[in-house]
């Protein structure tokens, strides 16, 4: 295989994902190793540990190719999102062979059985899941149960694990959307992302991001070339959720004193009347922490409370969500890093891609609709970031039409 894609959030780049690379590379014989990253913020609606540039710049440092943006609207929405989002972004750049990603299960088996059930709906599994959805049940819990009734009990711990659902996500995309990208699934190294403590060479993110915090030796964990690159960050406090408790109060607080006619919260990307009442019960003023506690519940998770809290910031909306799978998903692909080792491979990918490679950020005009609004949002993610990097450490960031490509 030729150009090799790997979707990743690099929160922060880690031997487990240097093993990828090296398998891409030694196993696979990749050419071209193309990473479509998220931007400032990742799945969980959190900030990620260091901008985009920068955790950029570390992947490069540690073998990819070439680093492009995974845009906002889909690097901080669903399972289903981030992984349609993301693979029709691939799709369209008309040159990608093969999807690389790893899961806590190499069983391709089930993997292909539930990511048909998932891709083509058969009316067996829409009669399930509609049944559990009335019993109040959340869409992935119905999901899982449909499934699981259909295929036998065995397959329920399997596709409850989070990497599995990413990867069952993936390859259900490639297959509704009829992509040629074939998926390769490597088995994970690590205990897991969700491990919060760290365990030798393969750590997982959550556990090193938990180590800097509490000023942990984690040079261990990263390649030596990613570790560098953080290193103005680890001398200061990490990004945190909690550095959005002012943004968020403030839409809150202008919210309540709004005519509720004209209030557009209910338009936020994900928001249900469950957690839209909630939201306008909960008392203020409050910390990040409090208004999460206080509103997730048994259907509503932390995560998805975390994301929706940023979609309401950033003013993402189900319209939004709804043109970008009506029209195509994307016109751009916003290049981050670049090896120059690999240039002439950058410009054949120009040259076949349907979307318009972003390089010289000051000189791109979008000239549709959907790209106005998506380059928009990207923006807005980026000056949000750069502001409450400002604010809690002092790092000043360029805003997004003054940066430029990182290079190694």
């Amino acid at each position: 295989m030729s150009n090799i894609a790997i979707i990743a959030e690099y929160n922060p780049f880690h031997n487990g994902h240097q093993y990828l690379v090296d398998y891409a590379s030694a196993v696979l014989g990749a050419d071209n190793i193309i990473a479509l990253m998220s931007g400032n913020f990742v799945q969980r609606g959190v900030p990620a540990m260091a901008d985009k540039y920068t955790r950029a710049e570390a992947a490069l440092s540690s073998g990819i190719s070439m680093v492009f943006e995974l845009p906002v609207i889909y690097a901080t929405g669903s399972a289903r999102d981030f992984a349609v989002g993301a693979v029709n972004i691939l799709d369209r750049l008309g040159c990608i062979d093969g999807l690389l990603f790893g899961a806590e299960d190499d069983r391709m088996d089930i993997f292909d059985k539930v990511s048909d059930i998932l891709a083509y709906e058969p009316s067996e599994y829409t009669i399930m899941l509609n049944n559990y959805l009335t019993k109040g049940l959340s869409y992935p819990t119905a999901s899982e149960k449909a499934i699981s009734k259909i295929l036998g009990s065995g397959v329920e711990p399997i596709i409850a694990k989070p990497n599995n659902i990413l990867a069952i996500s993936y390859i259900t995309a490639l297959k509704k959307y009829k992509s040629n990208i074939k998926p390769v699934i490597v088995k994970r190294t690590d205990d897991g992302y969700t491990n919060s403590s760290l365990s030798g060479y393969y750590s997982s993110a959550t556990a090193i991001r938990k180590a800097i915090h509490n000023k942990q030796d984690v040079t261990s964990c990263l390649p030596k070339g990613s570790f560098n690159a953080y290193s103005e960050y680890v001398k200061k406090p990490l990004p945190d959720a909690e550095w959005l408790t002012p943004f968020i109060a403030s839409r809150l607080i202008y919210d309540r004193n709004l005519d509720p006619s004209i209030s557009c919260l209910d338009q936020t990307l994900d928001m249900t009347p469950e957690l839209l009442n909630r939201l306008r019960k909960m008392p203020l003023p409050a910390k990040y922490v409090e208004i999460t506690d206080y509103l997730k519940t048994k259907n509503l998770t932390m995560t998805r409370v975390s994301r929706v809290l940023l979609h309401m910031v950033l003013g993402i909306t189900n319209d939004d969500r709804e043109a970008a799978y009506n029209k195509g998903f994307s016109d751009y692909i916003n290049l981050l890093g670049l090896n120059k080792k690999y240039s002439s491979a950058l410009k054949t990918i120009s040259d076949k891609s349907q979307l318009t490679v972003i390089n010289k950020k000051s000189e791109y005009k979008p000239d549709t609709d959907l790209g106005q609004r998506m380059w928009q949002l990207d923006r807005l993610a980026t000056d949000l970031y750069n502001q409450m990097l400002y604010d809690n450490t002092n790092i000043r960031l360029r805003s997004e039409k003054t940066c430029q490509v990182k290079t190694i």
